[in-house]
Parts: structure tokens; sequence; C-alpha cells
């Protein structure tokens, strides 16, 4: 019955969640993520410390260390490889040599850090959902105390993702707090749309089920003999296989 379909309501949640969140959502919907889902962790200071990922399960889903699934986009310590996440910044951690540079200390820091710690750098997550920042650590530690940071933009490709979690960075070093970003746009509410379709697909929804869940029962009955509601339908539930698929990390980009 289309009763026993997902409401709209139970997907407000998403409003704030942003492409990375909106991923997470797609990857912890995988049954096959879910299976092998959980990974250990050990607090050290203010930091939370992540068993890295399998290297074939980082390649398969892009990510570096596999959180419980049960966790939502805002409460889940996500952090994304580089290869799938464009706004990745790329550091080094260099000692302290004057009191003019201003120092970094990630253990007494304001807000929530992880770490996942690969065979070459540490990845670290400030903050956790929307408004976190991504950082990989490719020389040094942030982990041994106050550091002064290089940043390296090199290149001209996806250039501009870092450059705006540059300067989300930069506020949060002036003010100790990680900014808000936007609400999510026009093309991430479809996403909202793709979840719902998805969830009810997964429940056995028929294409009309997924037209009376998005449109209701009357539209339904006046135009369902024609095209274009059905064609939207469609479109809708492709876009929610893509996704399920492993389209999400598109989002990343």
């Amino acid at each position: 019955m289309p009763d026993a379909w997902p409401a709209a309501a139970s997907y407000r949640y998403l409003d704030q969640a942003g492409p990375a969140g909106l991923a997470w959502e797609w990857l912890r919907r995988d049954p096959a993520y879910q299976a092998v889902a959980g990974t250990p962790a050990v607090a050290r200071g203010g930091v939370t410390l992540l068993e890295p990922a399998p290297p074939d399960c980082t390649a398969r889903w892009g990510c570096l260390a596999m959180p419980d699934a049960g966790l939502g986009w805002a409460e889940a310590p996500v952090l994304w490889s580089a290869a799938v996440d464009a706004s990745v910044l790329q550091v080094v951690a260099l000692p302290v040599m004057d009191r003019q540079t201003e120092p970094f200390d990630l253990v007494r820091s304001a807000v929530r850090a992880t770490v996942v710690r690969g065979e070459h750098r540490e990845h670290v997550l400030l903050g956790s959902g929307a408004g976190s920042i991504r950082l990989d650590v490719a020389g040094g530690s942030l982990l041994e105390g106050p550091v002064s940071l290089m940043h390296d933009l090199a290149g001209f490709a996806d250039l501009e993702p870092k450059l705006a979690a540059l300067r989300r960075f930069l506020e949060f070093r002036r003010t100790g707090q990680l900014p808000a970003i936007p609400p999510v746009g026009q093309r991430l509410r479809r996403q909202v749309l793709a979840f719902r379709v998805h969830d009810a697909l997964i429940a056995g929804a028929s294409i009309r089920d997924v037209g009376v869940m998005l449109f209701g029962l009357g539209r339904v009955q006046e135009e369902w003999a024609g095209e274009a509601l059905k064609s939207q339908c469609r479109r809708l539930i492709a876009m929610a296989r893509d996704m399920a698929a492993g389209g999400y990390r598109e989002l990343l980009g």
C-alpha cells in the first residue's frame, strides 16, 4: 500500500546534509557495506583514532574508515578519500619555528576531530556532518602537539572545491568554530526525492506506487494513462538505482 512508503517528513533530516552527508546516506544503505561496517575507535585526548578500512573497501566505496551504518550523516565520522572528494586539503605539518607563526593544535582544538592513520599520511576530519573539513597530512603529524601548516594547492584541476574548503578552514582558524554551509540547492533536493524512491523500491513499491507517493493518488488517477508522470517516475527510479550502485561518489567531485 502507498501509505506504507516513506513520508516526506521522515527525510527532512537531509535538508542540511550537504554533498558529503548525502553521499554517506547512500553508502550506508548499501547491503554489502552494512555487512562489513564497523570501525574500531580509540580516544586520544580530544581526537578519535579510527582503524583504516581495508584497501579494497576504500577502492570500492571511497571511504577511509567504515563507520557503523546505523549512524546518520550528522553523527557518522566519514572520511572520504581524496580520490573521490575534491575538497580534501593537502597539508604538511612543520615544527613551529618562531613566535610570528600561529600554531595549530589538533588535540586541543575546540571541535571534534577524527584521524585515520594511513601508510604514508594522516587523514583528518575536523568536525562532523555538513560543516566538516577534511585534511590529508602528507608530512609530519597533527597528533604530536602544535604545528605550523603548509597548504599544497598545486595544480588547476578541481581547485575550486579546495579553495572553498581552505576559506572555511581559515574562518575556523580565526573563530574556533566551523562555519556553516548553505542549505541544499535544487540539485541536492532531487537527491532527497531519490532517497525516498530508493527506500520505497526496497520495500516493494511499483512504479505506480512511486507516483502515488510523490504526486498523490488523485493526480496519478488523472494522469497515469499518459506518459509525462510515468517518465518523471522512471527518471527518479533510474537516478536512485544509479546512486545506490556507486553514483553517489559523483556528489563529492
